[in-house]
């Protein structure tokens, strides 16, 4: 099997505030632009008389996005309110274009809690929001569904021009 690039644009992240989960789907914040995942772990190196070893101390994970802000956005609204109360975030990184044969698409699942929050208002473009994240854990890699109406919002299908009655 030949090894296929992944596109920026194919990955995207879905959020949900935990205490929501009973009642609501997890949902795209609009016009995600970009988003970092950072691994990193502290080591201490200890001296020996054979040599320095080096020893893992905790991992921790941080993941940033960055948005155009969209006009009356109520999960950006909602993110915003979890920085500042404190609640638990759930964030699933999908790529879109990993389909599995049962439906699903290949993710990652995180929690965190909002750690920034910051909205750029430029006076030559459109205001940029960015959002940082401290993730509890390690993350897990697994598959994710996607309603019809979050394959919607992440990906459209073809319309034709004539006139659509389904809908």
């Amino acid at each position: 099997m030949a090894l296929e690039a992944v596109l920026g644009k194919d990955v995207v992240l879905l959020f949900r505030i935990m205490k929501d989960a009973a009642t609501n789907a997890a949902t795209k914040l609009a016009f995600q632009t970009e988003h970092e995942t950072t691994e990193t772990s502290e080591s201490e190196a200890i001296a020996t008389k054979d040599g320095s070893v080096n020893t893992q101390g905790t991992s921790t994970i941080e993941m940033s996005c960055t948005s155009i802000l969209a006009r009356n956005d109520e999960m950006l609204k909602k993110l915003r309110d979890a920085r500042r109360k404190g609640d638990l975030v759930e964030i699933w990184e999908v790529d879109t274009q990993d389909k599995k044969e049962n439906g699903k698409y290949g993710a990652t699942y995180y929690r965190g809690k909002v750690s920034e929050f910051s909205k750029k208002p430029a006076v030559d473009g459109a205001v940029e929001v960015s959002l940082t994240f401290s993730i509890d854990g390690e993350g897990a890699d697994g598959e994710a569904t996607l309603t019809k109406e979050q394959e919607t919002v992440v990906e459209y299908e073809f319309k034709d021009t004539t006139k659509n009655t389904a809908e």
